[in-house]
């Protein structure tokens, strides 16, 4: 059953204020080492981190769709501003003032961005492709964080060099620092395995700065007072511990617009807005399932928010703001009710810093590091290989290739190399010539009819890949909520790649709860992966692991008796007869249902594929069907909702003229009542079928129980 739904506005304020307080402690006390983590790492002043917490949970709260996402600066555009400090640094070494330049151009951007609805911008991206965005994120982070755990000094230069590097930090690393970084990224580590109540309490960051920092104390202590350790001279270097101004006025810096005009210049502008918006919108969607009372982010209304607050972060010298997946988790878990646990949490940031100035001043950057360190392992895990790689090697491939390309140029080519990648692997998958494959994809067809007040069917034509993603999210718009079935038929998409069905699985579980969501025609595609979010290619498909519906149809046979078989039959020139098939061309049929009914008649149900045109204009198309073989022959017969009028009238004189008139009423009756299906009948074999498309498990359990009653009227 779901939970009560907790208040909004003043009313949700005096409600709620104890358990969003508390929550926002917490999340406050894990903002503050991430922070400054994340400004440190970017080669920024550490307070511009700060600023982002503080205008990321005050301003933001008042503007913003969602309900416990946490708003701030993230490890995910770290890459973006030190290309940022690189490109655009001055003869000084100083490129921070024309980035937060940047930053509010890529804000204004952003919000625009907001306000022309464009919150399903992260919808357009393909997964693979995020997820190599991500990827080369982490990898960023981890190599040039490294450097400073160890106490060897900022990582600088390419991704590359500092790969290199590794060996020769190792040999010039400094014990003591390495020490702090090591113990704090063994907390990290072991923390999620800890069972004791009290420690699972404390959140990780925060554990590694309770350590850390009497850690510290104690080495400055030793090094302070010349104490050697294990024989050796104590030198912690300049930059052991973080330093901001005592003052927060005196930290402010402001943006510097004179490289407006550069390419540089909006380079960085368009790599902030585009990695920043895909990593809110896809840091809002996974904070909604956390969230216990099933609310909805209104993500343009989000995306607006976060553009306006970047603005004014980058105006007082702040990093950009977007949703962070690790400290809104903090926020669910610790109990928050409402969206001002964000605000309460920016609040609190502005107190601390305040008042605690010197607490601030005792934090080792190697313990940041560490923390770091190990966010850019998570964001860069072998298991996030391997979960892309159970999707099919070509998934992997389009990850690899965007890994890749970023790495060696920067995040917005990377991921524009990805995006090609992925549309080059789609046309070899699909087996076109270049111009019919973006035909396929240009002009795709998504249509969605309502088929009777409690079934919607969607049918899908050419190639649904990401590229149409704008025009299936209008589409689903159209399914009514009160249809208790949709029934997703790809039976005539060329190619189905895995965003689109991602997309179709989270839609259904967003706003079909309580509908019966069913795709069919996936089991005419071929995968190079039995993953349900496989790639899937239309092709005449040798026998693989069931199908979801096709274990349906086993398990149905097997509960009746009956005899289920998955393959190809060609054998399918019989159906020739029939007036449904008389201009179209029969290739194969497969999941072919038979059995007998009581009296012995038996029956066939299978999906059959047949095609219309000829080369260039040929078409597949599918139909489920029903095929009874009767005892005794009958007279030629076709009964449609659109004739059936005129049967009636025939049955009618036939009645007068045989004296039957019971039977004849039943069957009058029977047909009255489902009008929905098609029969025709030849000889002693009798055709049914109900739509001209493949039917979902359950509708063919409805024709089985149709036609069990039929063929005793006929």
């Amino acid at each position: 059953m779901q939970k009560t739904q907790p208040s909004t506005g003043l009313k949700g304020i005096i409600n709620h204020w104890k358990d969003d307080l508390s929550a926002a402690i917490s999340v406050a006390l894990v903002a503050l080492p991430l922070s400054l983590g994340i400004a440190l790492a970017s080669g920024v002043p550490p307070m511009a981190g700060i600023i982002a917490v503080i205008i990321g949970g005050v301003v933001t709260t008042i503007f913003r769709g969602s309900y416990l996402a946490i708003n701030g600066p993230a490890a995910g555009l770290i890459v973006v501003i030190i290309a940022g400090m690189e490109s655009l640094g001055d003869e000084n070494g100083s490129g921070f003032p024309y980035v937060l330049a940047a930053t509010v151009v890529a804000g204004a951007i952003q919000a625009l961005l907001g306000l022309l609805k464009m919150g399903k911008l992260g919808d357009l991206f393909p997964a693979s492709v995020i997820n190599g965005m991500l990827a080369t994120i982490g990898i960023t982070i981890l190599l040039k964080q490294f450097p400073v755990a160890l106490g060897v000094g900022a990582g600088t230069g390419s991704v590359l060099y500092a790969l290199f590097e590794i060996p020769n930090n190792i040999l010039n690393l400094n014990i003591l620092v390495t020490l702090v970084a090591g113990i704090s990224l063994f907390i990290l580590i072991s923390h999620p395995k800890v069972k004791n109540k009290l420690v699972k309490s404390i959140p990780a960051p925060l554990l590694v700065l309770i350590v850390s920092i009497p850690l510290a104390i104690i080495f400055q202590y030793l090094a302070n007072n010349d104490v050697q350790f294990l024989s050796h001279e104590i030198n912690l270097g300049t930059d052991f511990l973080i330093q901001i101004p005592e003052n927060l006025t005196d930290s402010l810096m402001f943006p510097n617009f004179s490289k407006i005009m550069l390419p540089e210049f909006w380079l960085l502008v368009i790599s902030i807005t585009l990695v920043g918006s895909i990593i809110t919108l896809i840091s809002a969607k996974a904070v909604d399932k956390l969230d216990d009372f099933k609310r909805r982010t209104d993500l343009n209304k989000d995306l607006m928010a976060m553009g306006f607050s970047t603005m004014i972060s980058g105006f007082l010298g702040g990093l950009p703001i977007i949703t962070v997946i690790v400290r809104s988790s903090v926020n669910v878990n610790h109990n928050a009710k409402t969206k001002w646990s964000n605000f309460y949490h920016g609040v609190l940031m502005l107190l601390f810093v305040f008042l605690f100035p010197f607490v601030i001043n005792e934090i080792p950057q190697a313990s940041l590091a560490a923390i770091l360190v190990y966010a850019g392992f998570k964001l860069a895990s072998p298991k996030m290989f391997k979960a892309t790689l159970l999707k099919g090697w070509e998934q992997l491939l389009i990850l690899i290739t965007t890994l890749i390309a970023s790495l060696a140029t920067d995040i917005l080519w990377g991921v524009s190399i990805g995006v090609f990648a992925t549309l080059i692997i789609h046309w070899i998958k699909s087996s076109l010539n270049l111009k019919t494959f973006f035909k396929h994809l240009l002009h795709a067809e998504i249509n969605v009819v309502e088929e009777s007040k409690e079934v919607m069917h969607v049918e899908i034509k050419g190639i649904a890949n990401f590229a149409i993603m704008l025009r299936m999210i209008n589409s689903l718009k159209q399914i009514k909520s009160k249809a208790k079935n949709v029934i997703v038929d790809f039976s005539r998409t060329k190619l189905v790649d895995s965003t689109i069905l991602d997309f179709i699985h989270e839609h259904r579980e967003k706003y079909f709860t309580d509908t019966n969501f069913e795709f069919v025609g996936l089991d005419v595609h071929k995968t190079s992966s039995p993953h349900p979010l496989a790639l899937h290619v239309l092709e005449r498909p040798m026998q693989k692991k069931l199908t979801p519906r096709q274990n349906d149809l086993s398990h149905f046979a097997s509960e009746n008796k009956y005899t289920f078989n998955s393959e190809i039959n060609w054998k399918i020139r019989h159906l020739e007869k029939f007036i449904f098939f008389e201009h179209h061309l029969l290739e194969y049929h497969r999941n072919r249902l038979m059995g007998e009914f009581e009296n012995g008649v038996s029956w066939i149900i299978s999906d059959i594929t047949y095609n219309d045109g000829v080369m260039m204009a040929r078409e597949q198309h599918y139909v489920t069907g029903m095929l009874l073989f009767l005892e005794s022959s009958l007279k030629e017969v076709s009964i449609s909702k659109e004739n059936i009028r005129e049967i009636k009238t025939k049955m009618k004189k036939s009645e007068q003229e045989s004296g039957s008139s019971a039977k004849l009423s039943d069957l009058d009756h029977y047909l009255s009542n489902n009008a929905s299906y098609y029969i025709e009948g030849k000889e002693n074999e009798v055709f049914v079928y109900r739509k001209e498309r493949l039917l979902s498990t359950k509708e063919i359990i409805e024709l089985h129980d149709f036609a069990s009653k039929l063929y005793l009227l006929l």
